[in-house]
């Protein structure tokens, strides 16, 4: 209950900030001071397009994601696949434990309706491989790319945010990653 009161309580704010952030962005200004007035919308800026590119980078994976696991499990003929490539794409949202959830629901599936264990493992062995694939290969390079940090640092700063705040660090570790660096980049040593 602690950490969905914690996550409702994030997606408030991130909510409340997207719908005023002209606002915000002339609060901060004000804040640092109109004689760096240049810089600092300059900096918002940034910040806003690379994390915005980011999030375009995790929709555009986790579609594909979504329609390449349900080209495979129709091809090993699970039903609903439309749902599971839908849920597939959503749950990946979810870092890490999204796609497992998945997994879990589609292998159970598999148990019900196939007889043996040839489809379900070939549903499990299509999951893997595609989180294999994407976690390994796609995501860093690309969201490398789309946020202009280096996939190392964002691994460095994933296992940062993570063990400072758990699960929503993981959740925030990237975005966050990207402001420092962009606002670290602006402001004077």
């Amino acid at each position: 209950a602690d950490a969905s009161g914690t996550a409702g309580l994030v997606a408030l704010f991130v909510i409340f900030m997207l719908l005023r952030q002209d606002d915000i962005s002339r609060r901060l200004i004000s804040l640092v001071g109109y004689s760096r007035l240049t810089v600092t919308t300059k900096a918002i800026d940034e910040a806003g397009t690379r994390v915005s590119r980011y999030l375009q980078m995790q929709f555009a994976i986790n579609g594909v994601y979504g329609l390449l696991l349900a080209l495979g499990l129709t091809l090993i003929g699970l039903p609903y696949v439309v749902l599971w490539g839908v849920l597939a794409a959503l749950f990946r949202f979810i870092p890490y434990v999204g796609p497992w959830l998945v997994a879990i629901l589609s292998v159970s599936l598999g148990f019900a309706v196939f007889e043996g264990w040839a489809q379900p493992l070939q549903v499990l062995a299509l999951i893997a491989t595609l989180e294999l694939v994407t976690n390994t290969v796609v995501e860093p390079m690309l969201y490398g790319r789309s946020t202009g940090v280096s996939d190392f640092s964002l691994l460095l700063a994933i296992t940062f945010w993570t063990w400072l705040w758990g699960g929503l660090g993981l959740l925030l570790a990237t975005p966050l990653t990207v402001c420092l660096v962009v606002f670290c980049k602006h402001i004077p040593a």
